[in-house]
């Protein structure tokens, strides 16, 4: 299965999964990838005070930014899979566990159950997480935003047959998904970001790679086509109303 189909299908197979944690759906890049990827960018630390961030500058040097204090520099480093600090304190290194688009996840202590993790989200130069960043071109947007899509799968797999998404669009960079089943019992939903450009949306659910679709409107009627690679993927489309 693949983009909406099986996006929705996750509700269906894993109802928690849009607030569970979950692993990224690519390798983490080790050594030189890792440090190029890096380079860069700029994070906010979860759980540290409001205006805390670190930046990894080319170069290797580390610099964090705290509300109402002076920066500070310290050195930056990969080592394999390993991301390491060091200046003011001693030289500490710590496993990479996950690497996103948008978060960066350390192990920090602690082996299998009894780890520690820390999470670090990627932000742009105003402090705003990247997976809160939505750019519109302001046309499908604008027909979408407090608008409620229910849809069915045109050719649903056994396992779905019957069940309906219901997209609720309750803000201008927000949907709400829920799924119910052929008697209409409801699964557990969830969220996910959304922008557009022309007719096409793409969804962004937490830690999940994008789904791009194709959206037709015509009064009430709506079809949603899956776009993979740029081509239109017809045999898995939904159908259903706008209200």
């Amino acid at each position: 299965m693949k983009k909406i189909i099986a996006f929705t299908t996750v509700f269906l197979t894993c109802a928690q999964c849009m607030s569970a944690e979950t692993q990224s759906t690519g390798e983490t890049p080790t050594g030189t990838a890792l440090a190029q990827q890096l380079s860069g960018k700029r994070v906010l630390v979860e759980n540290a005070p409001k205006g805390t961030f670190l930046s990894f500058q080319k170069g290797g040097v580390l610099k964090q930014e705290r509300r109402g204090q002076p920066d500070e520099l310290d050195q930056w480093e990969v080592e394999d899979q390993k991301l390491c600090f060091e200046g003011r304190r001693p030289r500490k290194c710590f496993e990479v566990a996950k690497f996103t688009d948008h978060k960066l996840q350390l192990i920090v202590s602690g082996q299998g159950e009894n780890r520690e993790v820390v999470d670090f989200y990627f932000v742009n130069k105003r402090g705003v997480p990247l997976r809160d960043v939505i750019a519109y071109d302001g046309k499908l947007a604008e027909k979408l935003r407090g608008r409620v899509i229910t849809t069915e799968p045109v050719n649903p797999p056994e396992s779905i047959k019957g069940s309906k998404t219901v997209w609720e669009f309750e803000t201008k960079d927000r949907v709400a998904i829920g799924i119910f089943d052929s008697s209409g019992f409801p699964f557990p939903g969830g969220t996910a970001a959304y922008d557009s450009k022309d007719n096409d949306l793409c969804l962004t659910p937490p830690d999940r790679k994008t789904a791009c679709m194709r959206v037709e409107i015509s009064g009430s009627d709506v079809r949603l086509i899956p776009l993979e690679n740029g081509a239109l993927v017809e045999k898995e489309a939904m159908v259903g109303t706008i209200e």
